[in-house]
């Protein structure tokens, strides 16, 4: 029988690894549109919405991370495997956080506060330049690369361990 992690545990891990994918897409699909587009008005909106998503849910995961004991499983995995896992963990975690910072305040950078769905009212937490504006969206843009670099090369590990190692590492989170 294979150990798993909690039900929560995997929700939270599969759910967010989807939303940050469907982020990436539509913040590299968004920056093409033109003013003459469907979604020029939608898309932006809905990719502020499924950020704020994130950033609930990452404090969810945050939450977990420092109120609970980390599970230990048996490692059979070589020591630089298991480094290679604890930094890449480390860096998702920091790199979400910077992303939805980064997010939240070039939305309301202009200081102006930021309306959702014409109910939801997000707070600016201070007023930008457009050239501080620019600045965060080219951190923001950086970031979104390397959280996709990340998560090929976690992808890619569980991949490894599943087909090549033919361990339970994948199976845990399943």
């Amino acid at each position: 029988m294979t150990l798993k992690y909690t039900l929560a545990s995997r929700f939270l891990h599969w759910l967010t690894a989807l939303l940050i994918i469907a982020l990436f897409v539509s913040g590299w699909y968004m920056v093409e549109l033109d003013y003459y587009s469907s979604w020029y008005q939608t898309l932006p909106e809905l990719h502020i919405v499924g950020g704020v998503l994130l950033m609930l849910l990452w404090l969810l995961v945050l939450s977990r991370l420092f109120r609970s004991q980390e599970i230990t499983f048996p490692q059979p995995h070589k020591s630089f495997e298991r480094l290679a896992a604890k930094w890449v963990k480390r860096l998702f975690y920091i790199l979400v956080v910077l992303m939805v910072c980064t997010g939240y305040l070039i939305a309301t950078g202009q200081g102006e506060p930021l309306l959702l769905f014409e109910t939801v009212k997000l707070p600016a937490l201070s007023h930008f330049s457009a050239a501080q504006i620019d600045n965060m969206g080219w951190i923001h843009e950086y970031i979104s690369y390397l959280l996709m670099i990340l998560l090929l090369f976690h992808a890619t590990g569980a991949l490894k361990h599943h087909f090549i190692d033919k361990d339970d590492t994948l199976k845990r989170m399943l």
